[in-house]
């Protein structure tokens, strides 16, 4: 069990590693970098099975797209950005509390 527990917490340190890259990289001046650093985030989350996360990051993804030319990207990045930081911080791998933290981002985004 405390190898587990350690993997994960490896899983999430790495995850908020990538989440402070993808702070630091402005969105509307370089997308296309933007978008390689959040599709790390959705693949290391999907591979170590978080899902809420995953789909966050699917999430996310779709919403820069529809803003990406119109120099509206801050806005999305600064909400997405805490709402990614937030799942992070409370991911757990069993589905209900994932069905629950999808939920609370839904409403949120709302």
């Amino acid at each position: 069990m405390q190898i587990n527990h350690d993997r994960f917490l490896m899983v999430r340190a790495e995850l908020y590693d990538l989440c402070d890259a993808l702070g630091m990289t402005d969105f509307d001046a370089s997308p296309v970098q933007f978008l390689l650093r959040l599709e790390q985030i959705r693949a290391t989350a999907a591979h170590h099975g978080l899902t809420a996360i995953a789909e966050i990051a699917s999430t996310y993804e779709a919403a820069l797209q529809r803003v990406q030319g119109h120099s509206r990207g801050q806005a999305v990045t600064d909400g997405f950005g805490e709402i990614l930081r937030d799942a992070i911080g409370v991911a757990h791998v069993h589905p209900q509390a994932s069905e629950a933290l999808l939920a609370s981002v839904a409403i949120r985004l709302g």
